[in-house]
């Protein structure tokens, strides 16, 4: 799908990714449909080449990602993964290893934000997409389901520290081990996802909060990702002492308008309230 914007970075010839390009909002779309959006050797490889190409490229301000058809992603297509009648078994190590790269490292880094939008249904592997992504909005209708142990198996790769990480410690236990499925709300309820959002509604949404953050400062948001992702095992001291450090570099790098010096200016001269848009009038209220 052609671009809306003039690309010169981003990989286009892809069979299992959908991709546009719009006002600094790029929209991925998983495109297997008549494998229920299935992750693939070769979706795996499609997605690495683009996320390092996103990764580097100043035009993308926001990454949403979404399934084509009748749900998000059924999780790993398992045959293709491990079928050593198809690939040698050297290439499926390394695809392997490649669909845990993308998940836990190239998504999860990405210095934009990224908001995964999940319909229809949310199986197994899935569960790493979606928490590499920093927001997740689901249709309160969505099936979720970790249901490796239905098939005598459980969940590997990253998704036993994905729902570790986002999870409830009960909710991830029950679910894991049961297999049962569970709607939107109820994982908005175990922190799996941000929010649940009535179907019609779930696209108008994303859209207006990807452009949102495409408004604000991208420097300040991949500072916000950053300092969120390392200080959760620092000590308050070591976060202190991050965070200070982080601060610096925010105002050697960022200027112009949206910058924190540009939008402290305008507030200690009354023009604006953080939040609160222009301010009107002579009062606070």
């Amino acid at each position: 799908m052609p671009h809306s914007d003039q690309a010169t970075t981003l990989p286009e010839d892809f069979q299992y990714l959908k991709t546009r390009l719009d006002q600094g909002i790029l929209a991925i779309t998983l495109n297997r449909p008549q494998k229920r959006n299935a992750m693939s050797v070769e979706l795996t490889w499609e997605m690495v080449r683009l996320l390092e190409a996103v990764a580097e490229d100043d035009r993308v301000r926001v990454v949403i990602i979404s399934g084509e058809g009748d749900g998000f992603c059924a999780g790993m297509d398992i045959k293709d993964f491990f079928d050593a009648s198809q690939r040698g078994e050297a290439e499926l190590r390394a695809a392997r290893e490649a669909a845990n790269h993308w998940r836990v490292r190239l998504l999860r880094n990405l210095p934009q934000p990224t908001i995964a939008v999940v319909h229809g249904f949310c199986f197994g592997g899935a569960f790493g997409i979606i928490e590499a992504c920093d927001i997740v909005l689901a249709a309160d209708d969505t099936k979720f389901a970790l249901s490796e142990i239905n098939f005598g198996h459980f969940p590997a790769g990253p998704v036993a520290k994905a729902i570790s990480r986002t999870m409830t410690a009960r909710s991830a236990s029950y679910y894991a081990l049961s297999g049962r499925t569970f709607d939107g709300p109820e994982a908005e309820r175990t922190g799996i996802i941000t929010c649940a959002v009535p179907a019609a509604r779930l696209h108008d949404e994303a859209n207006q909060l990807a452009r949102e953050l495409a408004g604000k400062d991208p420097v300040a948001l991949r500072f916000t990702k950053e300092s969120l992702r390392h200080v959760e095992s620092m000590t308050w001291d070591a976060a202190l002492d991050y965070n200070a450090a982080k601060f610096a570099e925010l105002k050697m790098l960022q200027h112009g308008p949206g910058s924190r010096a540009e939008s402290v200016a305008s507030f200690l001269q009354g023009k604006t309230r953080p939040g609160l848009g222009t301010h009107r009038g002579g009062d606070d209220a």
